[in-house]
């Protein structure tokens, strides 16, 4: 949600396209789902082969210059198959698009080197590590992490809050 809702909208427009794979969680689906909506891009899947497993064949003819973003498990959660990141974030690369993975099932169970993936953005969930419901870590490049706007507003997060033309320091 934070990067469909807060690079998404900001960078895809009509005529870009995001690619998925069939299975991806609905939590990697239907945020592109809905912003697709707002902002006029395409969505596109690419097939799972009868063993569950990624078919890159599909995934490489499906992948073109309109591809702006590829959002990929790294680890399904209803099959357990280990997508090949680095294999596709190079092939990602090759067509100046950005790799975001789910690592929610991949970051609790084994050791996971977002620069030797190259992902450009990787995002789990705590609650996958024992931690509570609802918290979660998003790592960016920092050059994408710049281009974001804030998600959600409020607390600690200004120096100054303006009523009308009248500015206000907040201390």
């Amino acid at each position: 949600n934070l990067v469909a809702y807060s690079w998404g909208l900001r960078n895809l427009k009509q005529g870009d396209e995001v690619l998925l794979s069939l299975m991806e969680h609905h939590s990697n689906i239907v945020p592109w789902e809905i912003t697709s909506k707002i902002n006029g891009f395409t969505v596109k899947y690419a097939k799972v082969h009868a063993d569950s497993t990624l078919d890159y064949e599909d995934f490489e003819g499906k992948i073109s210059r309109k591809t702006k973003l590829v959002c990929l498990s790294h680890v399904s959660n209803v099959s357990g198959v280990v997508n090949d990141i680095k294999r596709l974030t190079k092939i990602v690369h090759e067509y100046s698009a950005i790799m975001l993975v789910d690592g929610a099932q991949s970051v609790p169970h084994m050791p996971v080197d977002v620069q030797n993936l190259d992902a450009d953005f990787l995002a789990f969930s705590g609650h996958k590590m024992l931690g509570p419901t609802g918290i979660g870590a998003l790592y960016g490049k920092k050059y994408l992490l710049d281009k974001m706007t804030p998600f959600e507003g409020g607390g600690e997060m200004i120096k100054e809050v303006s009523f009308g033309r009248e500015k206000e320091r907040c201390t």
